[in-house]
């Protein structure tokens, strides 16, 4: 078994939790006569602004890789023009 890092690990543990809200409105939709729940508005908000949130904890993640990334080869690149220079 591979080592993840921490932003998956919490990444992973988001994505698990959004769709576990969506899966709760659902069986609050489902159960909501039995329940005596007439007023389901929230429910679509709820599940928007899960999804909103999911949106925006991916974006992170993808701006955090790219600049690590760009760190990473800028130095690299870096690291070979001096090579060349010397030679």
């Amino acid at each position: 078994m591979f080592r993840q890092g921490t932003n998956m690990r919490l990444y992973f543990l988001n994505l698990r939790l959004v769709w576990l809200c969506v899966l709760v409105c659902l069986a609050i939709t489902v159960f909501s006569g039995y329940l005596g729940i007439t007023d389901l508005s929230v429910l679509s908000t709820t599940i928007t602004c899960a999804f909103a949130e999911l949106g925006i904890h991916t974006g992170f993640i993808v701006w955090k890789s790219k600049v690590e990334n760009c760190r990473k080869h800028k130095d690299v690149n870096r690291l070979e023009s001096l090579e060349s220079e010397e030679l």
